[in-house]
């Protein structure tokens, strides 16, 4: 096995090399997991609620995983007109369709019921609901006059980045590799959204006050410039990610 390091590439024979691929192997699982917050306890508070209160309601309801997809997707649709005319709710629906795309998930696993065809829908209509939640802010700004060339821009920049940190783990994964480095993969990208739409019309109540900026939407587009870098980054860190990986094996 080589290994780069300070420049050069190091050769470990036999339990040398066993021992650095465990190391590598476990450094590799520590930046997964404080950058996806991967078996934390948030992570996994967060599932035993649904695990525990909203999943057995689905079950005594004979709900289905692509029912609760498709559900989510239409919530996406919603998401999108609302945002068109107010943010908070275009806020609260987005955040209410990260909840059924988790959702989906623990039910299938819950029933037994995790197929590839659930699996392939999921997938697919994530993108579009990201797509059409995108589509809805960038009609709230041009609805008021505001819809300018920077932030179609910022926006254009958050789709190329969310398409290939969706692109860069799914080719991986077809080549055998694991990709799930990074800090704004869909689940943080809908959190941030959804709160921003939230919060959106409080930031813009604070800045009309006398002694305010007066600046409308600020938070709103702090959050799509932040969403613009960090998921090209997250984009960037995966592809080099995975060619170090496949550089090594």
């Amino acid at each position: 096995m080589r290994y780069r390091a300070r420049g050069r590439w190091w050769h470990f024979p036999g339990p040398e090399r066993d021992h650095l691929e465990r190391a590598l192997k476990c450094r590799a699982d520590a930046i997964e997991r404080i950058c996806m917050l991967k078996g934390t306890a948030i992570e996994a508070g967060y599932y035993e609620i649904l695990d525990r209160h909203l999943v057995p309601i689905l079950v005594a309801l004979r709900l289905r995983p692509n029912h609760i997809t498709l559900a989510g997707f239409v919530v996406s649709l919603l998401a999108g007109v609302f945002f068109a005319f107010s943010t908070l709710g275009g806020g609260v629906l987005t955040l209410l369709t990260g909840l059924l795309d988790t959702l989906d998930g623990s039910l299938a696993r819950a029933l037994g019921e995790a197929k590839k065809y659930g699996a392939f829908l999921d997938s697919v209509l994530d993108r579009y609901t990201e797509l059409i939640i995108y589509l809805g802010i960038w009609c709230y700004f041009y609805q008021q006059g505001r819809a300018t060339a920077w932030l179609s821009l910022i926006l254009l920049l958050i789709l190329f980045g969310s398409l290939m940190v969706s692109y860069t783990r799914a080719r991986a994964e077809g080549l055998g590799q694991p990709c799930l480095v990074g800090v704004f993969q869909r689940g943080e990208r809908i959190i941030i959204i959804g709160l921003a739409g939230m919060i959106n019309p409080l930031a813009n109540s604070i800045a009309n006050r006398p002694g305010g900026s007066g600046l409308q939407d600020l938070l709103l587009v702090i959050a799509l410039f932040v969403l613009a870098v960090g998921t090209n980054l997250t984009a960037l860190w995966r592809f080099l990610h995975v060619l170090n990986n496949l550089r090594r094996s």
